[in-house]
């Protein structure tokens, strides 16, 4: 090799970018594979803690919910029966008409014609079933009115399905209203 050569290679200045040279080369080979997997495990590290922190504030929430109805329904446990009571495992229709028939008694409501319609005795279906039970009777308007607030204040669940109020032409205000109304009945 020529002695200038190697002179120009061993130079102070030469020697002095060769570093530098050097020093660049080795710091870019470890950015690329010792600092970047590094910066990108952090970076996926704090996604994926963010995401378990909503994770963790949605279970929280349910977990809240979850201990809410329990303590409410422990606050409600002692009044389960009255769901027995609202809706029947049977259709227990004497039952029913008594309760109506009481409530009518107590509220000056003559009863002219009854009829119970739309009830299955045969057959035990999973969905509720219900029982009609048409009448057709005389009342005054606040009777009537006083009969329904009862109907509603019994235990077990009723519905005025259809309510019909007539008057006769002839009669004066303070008559008795002919009445027409379907009361439904439920039971499972």
């Amino acid at each position: 090799m020529d002695k200038n050569f190697l002179k120009v290679i061993f130079n102070r200045k030469t020697q002095d970018y060769s570093l530098v040279i050097i020093f660049l080369l080795v710091s870019s080979f470890f950015i690329i594979f010792a600092i970047n997997p590094s910066l990108k495990t952090i970076f996926s590290l704090k996604k994926e803690e963010k995401d378990l922190t909503q994770i963790d504030s949605f279970y929280e929430q349910k977990i809240s919910n979850v201990v809410d109805i329990q303590s409410r329904i422990e606050e409600i446990r002692d009044d389960l029966y009255l769901l027995d009571k609202a809706i029947a495992n049977y259709p227990e229709v004497n039952s029913f008409f008594d309760d109506v028939k009481k409530a009518m008694d107590k509220n000056s409501f003559f009863i002219t014609k009854a009829n119970i319609s739309n009830i299955n005795l045969k057959e035990k279906t999973k969905t509720l079933g219900k029982i009609e039970l048409q009448i057709e009777g005389k009342s005054s308007f606040e009777n009537l009115m006083n009969l329904v607030d009862d109907l509603f204040a019994q235990k077990r669940l009723k519905l005025i399905n259809n309510l019909v109020l007539n008057r006769d032409i002839d009669s004066t205000n303070s008559s008795q209203l002919n009445v027409f109304m379907v009361i439904e009945g439920y039971f499972l």
